[in-house]
């Protein structure tokens, strides 16, 4: 079927400012989506009637609009991600949390469930909404893992990347494990999915269930 040329030169153009937090020209979006700059003015000049950009100065930028749409998305993620995480929280006897990133250096959990049959003498409840540190619990460490790697990153980031799935233990709460899958979201630096227990548990088959939860929750920004 055939795309709408002028939507899609919207929506690349779009993608290419958000890529950038200084910004892109005219010129810029011009030669990179190549074309011509008066039709490059005047994606921005309906983008901009929207909300979607706005100029500041000769740079554009990402505007209001395009963090209203992204924050409507994870509104309808939370929703969509409610059974997943019963699922989850089922199979595995654990309390199962999502979280999102925070800007660039915390994450937040927007989204919990707790078995529906408890399993060990505590169980432990999630806070929803509290910040923390992405590099601290296994939710943080699943996201930055999501990364390219850098220099000095912790090691439970780089190990999380080689096996998709991050794990930590006493970070957020003592006696906890949390293990935790990233996957990206719209809006976002990223997201994961994850569970957490006061309780031994058995990690690779619980991990699998992680990450196949994770891939679940993918493909509805997918969809």
């Amino acid at each position: 079927m055939a795309t709408l040329q002028g939507l899609d030169r919207g929506l690349r153009a779009l993608e290419l400012v958000s890529l950038t937090s200084e910004g892109l020209t005219v010129a810029d979006l011009a030669a990179r989506l190549e074309i011509d700059r008066a039709i490059a003015y005047r994606i921005v000049r309906t983008l901009e009637e929207h909300g979607l950009v706005s100029r500041q100065g000769k740079r554009v930028r990402l505007g209001a609009g395009a963090a209203t749409l992204a924050g409507r998305f994870q509104h309808q993620l939370v929703l969509a991600a409610q059974p997943v995480l019963q699922e989850l929280a089922d199979a595995t006897g654990t309390s199962a949390f999502l979280t999102v990133a925070h800007g660039a250096r915390e994450c937040v959990p927007v989204a919990g469930a707790q078995p529906t049959v408890q399993h060990g003498p505590v169980q432990v409840g999630y806070r929803i909404g509290v910040r923390h540190p992405l590099e601290r619990g296994a939710n943080g460490v699943a996201i930055l893992a999501l990364q390219p790697p850098v220099p000095g990153e912790p090691e439970e980031v780089a190990l999380a990347r080689e096996q998709g799935y991050g794990v930590t233990s006493g970070q957020l709460q003592q006696g906890a494990t949390g293990i935790a899958a990233g996957f990206e979201v719209a809006g976002a630096a990223g997201a994961s999915v994850g569970v957490v227990a006061m309780h031994t548990f058995d990690i690779e088959p619980v991990a699998a269930r992680v990450k196949e939860a994770a891939s679940r929750l993918a493909s509805l920004g997918n969809a």
